[in-house]
């Protein structure tokens, strides 16, 4: 169930810088014409009306990239909607679809047209581009992209001030909303504070619970034919992190499903903090198991913490 306990600040969390701009679904080639972006159901670009402000920002890896906009595409913080491209393959369409109009229209930026034949990549004109929003931000990732909390709108303070989360300001996020519907799966980094992620975990359950949006058709824990790509296309409804995963694996045609889990043990370790095992360290490849075609999370995705490249 959603918590109704009172709007509380975390004081073991650190502030976030707030960053005024302008959401964008439509950029420039180097010639001046206009040319879209390809949007999802957890990330957009922002240009920032400061852009000097995103120097506030950590740096983990690589520096923030602008465009020749000067717009930048953010990695919204705890939430992984379904891939409308990944690696020349995709989830469910039109349900992945529907994660990524769902937060268009949260963001103001609807009616968008979609270039055939893959309607992935804006056509231009939007003729919402460019609405208001801020961010609350105070690093980048391993890609050089704000992690941000995404709010529509004019910031509640100055641009550049420090904002401390609080559970009704988390709430109010683009975020919280994407989980609450269904439009988003939770994915909780090692850098999210545990206060805020119990916010976002609260309204991915209670999603859940009713079925709402991608829950309906649901099949992380329970299993899908995860033997070719082409198969996850058709059915794979499932936590994106896992069809990723599977997607990278089957790069290298003429693999075995049964050799995944080795795979990921040994190309792509990634150790997770495990919720539901009194939040002990494991890897990611021992709580997924594989039988015969099909392949499966042991664990939902709201109780596991990925630990981060840092």
């Amino acid at each position: 169930m959603v918590s109704c306990a009172p709007a509380r600040v975390h004081p073991v969390s650190m502030p976030f810088t707030v960053i005024a701009g302008t959401f964008r679904v439509v950029g420039q080639t180097p010639a001046g014409n206009p040319s879209g972006f390809e949007p999802d159901g957890d990330s957009v670009q922002f240009r920032p009306a400061d852009p000097g402000l995103l120097d506030k920002l950590l740096v983990l890896d690589r520096p923030v990239r602008l465009t020749s906009i000067g717009s930048t595409q953010l990695r919204m913080e705890g939430i992984d909607a379904l891939e409308i491209h990944f690696a020349g393959s995709h989830q469910p369409r039109p349900l992945a679809d529907h994660g990524r109009d769902v937060l268009m229209d949260q963001l103001g930026l609807e009616p968008i047209s979609y270039r055939e034949p893959g309607r992935t990549r804006v056509q231009p004109p939007a003729v919402n581009d460019g609405q208001p929003g801020w961010i609350a931000s105070r690093s980048l990732d391993v890609h050089g992209r704000p992690v941000a909390w995404v709010f529509p709108g004019l910031p509640p303070q100055p641009d550049g001030t420090e904002v401390f989360l609080d559970d009704a300001l988390a709430a109010a996020s683009a975020n919280h909303a994407q989980l609450a519907t269904g439009a988003a799966y939770p994915l909780f980094y090692d850098t999210l504070f545990a206060s805020l992620r119990a916010v976002l975990a609260d309204a991915a359950v209670g999603a859940q619970q009713r079925k709402d949006g991608l829950w309906a058709q649901d099949a992380t824990l329970t299993g899908v034919d995860g033997s070719t790509a082409a198969a996850l296309e058709q059915g794979g409804v499932i936590a994106p992190k896992l069809f990723r995963r599977l997607v990278e694996f089957h790069g290298d045609t003429g693999r075995d499903l049964g050799e995944f889990i080795l795979w990921l043990a040994t190309e792509k370790p990634e150790q997770v903090v495990d919720l539901d095992d009194d939040a002990n360290f494991t890897h990611l490849d021992n709580l997924i198991e594989v039988a015969a075609d099909q392949v499966r999370m042991t664990r939902p995705p709201h109780r596991l913490v990925i630990v981060s490249a840092k």
